[in-house]
């Protein structure tokens, strides 16, 4: 903005020497082509016309000056306004953290609900195992992780869990055992 600002000064500055140059170049061209007859002529023509030009010379340089203090009027409003769009930004994020930090707290209670259906799908899966003959759910319970297996016998009828641990590997029925047991 002050680059700006300083840009247009220049060009204003610019135009005010050049007038003064022409006027001054006016004037004495003036002077080199009027022979007054007199000199009381010559005095009475030459500071009438120099003070209308210097009265033209010293409104352009008030015009320069008024467009510098428009320019630092408009700087200060647009000092302001960033001023404003700072805080607005700082309000947003203020808000945006709240929300945030409120919908984190909602997402407790809405996983403690889930738990329920979460259990209800367990079973179901249970049923499933359950249904399936030892040999058959064996193999498959053995590529399952101990926790995702343990959660799954810990369910079963007992008489269910021994004929499949029977059908595992043992290194694998053993590791199974001890989960189910509450051991690492």
């Amino acid at each position: 903005m002050r680059v700006i600002k300083g840009l247009v000064l220049l060009g204003l500055a610019f135009k005010v020497m050049v007038l003064g140059l022409w006027c001054w170049d006016s004037v004495a061209h003036a002077e080199r082509q009027t022979k007054p007859t007199d000199a009381v002529a010559e005095t009475a023509l030459v500071p009438s016309d120099l003070l209308a030009r210097s009265r033209g010379f010293h409104d352009l340089l008030d015009a320069v000056r008024q467009r510098g203090q428009e320019l630092d009027e408009r700087e200060q409003a647009v000092k302001a306004r960033a001023a404003a769009v700072d805080a607005l930004e700082k309000t947003v994020a203020e808000e945006v953290a709240r929300l945030e930090a409120l919908v984190g707290g909602k997402g407790a209670p809405a996983t403690e609900a889930a738990a329920p259906a979460a259990a209800g799908v367990a079973a179901d899966i249970t049923k499933i195992y359950e249904s399936m003959k030892a040999e058959e759910a064996a193999p498959i319970l053995d590529r399952l992780d101990d926790a995702t297996a343990t959660a799954i016998l810990g369910r079963m009828k007992q008489k269910q869990i021994g004929a499949i641990l029977a059908a595992m590997n043992r290194d694998r029925a053993v590791a199974l055992t001890k989960a189910l047991a509450g051991g690492s």
